[in-house]
């Protein structure tokens, strides 16, 4: 068990820079036809960053890592070997590209994972394989997972991105780099905007997309140009820190890009209906506590979020609701089970219904220990629940955060 204290936060708190750009950025660079330099503070890479690293220099390329810039040159040439072994760690968003970018590298993958990979839903099925044209050599739910090519990729796929954007990202790349015409279309494509932060990457890269009526056709006129980037702050982690100043009092977050198509930025969005006074100057947010309003929030296209609205709604005047919740079981925890384990022990009131949730503000339980499940979500949302005046919080383990937000724990002294 470990106790949270009550963190003095500095007058300006710096976002960390965000795993989803950086990941995306780290594999495009590798299958760049020139070096590429991304820039960012660099000081704490979280795990799943170290594991995209670790993955992209077993396909070849040489990663040079300092304190604000990550420079990558790509395999010089690139032959496809019989086999490679790779590790994932806990990254569900590193294995769903890998399975179709790897098979540029290997003809065979052994796919390592840790932690809660383990056990995750990766929503990999029978059809996608036979479309990319790999079979799966491994048993279903064992690891390391064993993927092997027998034959080409299919000239055109469709694919049910219903439960996650990060295997159609991946596939997209992946007939970037083809040989032939080829088109991509697919079916109740959720998280949007990441899928958007795909194109917006591989565009600034050289490559322009045709995104029209659920479907993109290909050609290979145009190869991934190696580029110069700075990476943007993360809203999945920052808006932790704006809630906090949302309830409790101030928070000044800067590094974040407006506009920037991270999911998460929807934060903005449910902190004005939350009735908190926002000021943006720059690449700075200031937040400050205003009337503490229920909140109406969708979170189909960014679930990262529920713990943490969670908390918002629990600290409202009023009820809440939260839809989206469908999507919410193949986290790093069953993120609707974990939630609703963390309301009643804080003594809220709640209403699950189908694909939603209502929350009546008011947290009567002010000493409480949180089960985090082994998840960086879960985490967070405890600190949120710490930074309260008269909250005294414990939670069950404290390092799972390094997945997402290392930078904090410096500030727990714990």
């Amino acid at each position: 068990m470990i106790q949270l204290p009550k963190i003095s936060f500095p007058t300006v708190m710096d976002a960390p820079v965000s795993k989803s750009h950086l990941q995306r950025e780290l594999l495009l660079s590798l299958l760049a036809d020139s070096p590429s330099k991304l820039f960012g503070d660099f000081n704490l890479l979280s795990a799943d960053v170290q594991s995209a690293i670790r993955c992209i220099s077993v396909f070849g390329a040489q990663v040079k890592v300092s304190s604000n810039q990550i420079e990558i040159i790509p395999p010089n040439k690139v032959s496809i070997k019989e086999k490679l072994e790779i590790n994932v760690g806990e990254s569900g968003f590193l294995i769903r590209h890998l399975v179709s970018i790897g098979f540029l590298f290997a003809r065979k993958l052994i796919i390592h994972a840790d932690g809660t990979l383990l056990n995750r839903k990766l929503h990999f099925n029978l059809e996608l394989f036979t479309q990319l044209g790999v079979v799966q050599l491994s048993q279903v739910n064992e690891w390391p997972l064993i993927l092997e090519q027998n034959r080409p990729i299919q000239q055109e796929i469709e694919l049910d991105a219903s439960k996650t954007s990060q295997i159609a990202s991946g596939v997209l790349i992946r007939l970037v780099c083809a040989q032939e015409l080829r088109r991509l279309c697919l079916i109740n494509l959720v998280s949007l905007p990441y899928f958007e932060m795909t194109l917006a990457q591989l565009y600034n890269r050289g490559i322009y997309l045709n995104f029209n009526n659920r479907c993109i056709p290909m050609n290979r006129n145009e190869s991934i140009k190696g580029s110069s980037i700075s990476i943007q702050g993360d809203w999945s982690g920052a808006a932790n820190l704006l809630c906090i100043g949302a309830i409790t009092g101030s928070m000044n977050v800067c590094g974040l890009q407006v506009n920037s198509n991270q999911a998460d930025e929807q934060i903005m969005e449910v902190l004005k209906a939350y009735g908190a006074d926002i000021c943006i100057e720059g690449d700075t947010i200031s937040v400050r506590r205003g009337s503490n309003a229920a909140i109406s929030v969708d979170v189909t296209h960014s679930p990262d979020l529920f713990p943490l609205l969670c908390v918002l709604a629990s600290s409202a005047a009023g009820i809440s609701t939260i839809n989206g919740t469908e999507r919410l079981s193949s986290k790093e925890s069953d993120r609707l089970h974990a939630s609703i384990a963390m309301l009643e022990a804080l003594g809220v009131e709640y209403n699950l219904a189908v694909n939603e949730i209502s929350i009546k503000g008011g947290i009567k339980n002010k000493m409480v220990h949180l089960e985090t499940f082994n998840d960086h979500r879960m985490v967070l949302a405890a600190l949120v629940i710490a930074s309260i005046d008269d909250m005294y919080v414990s939670i069950s383990e404290l390092t799972s955060l390094n997945k997402s937000f290392p930078q904090l724990k410096p500030l727990l002294q714990v």
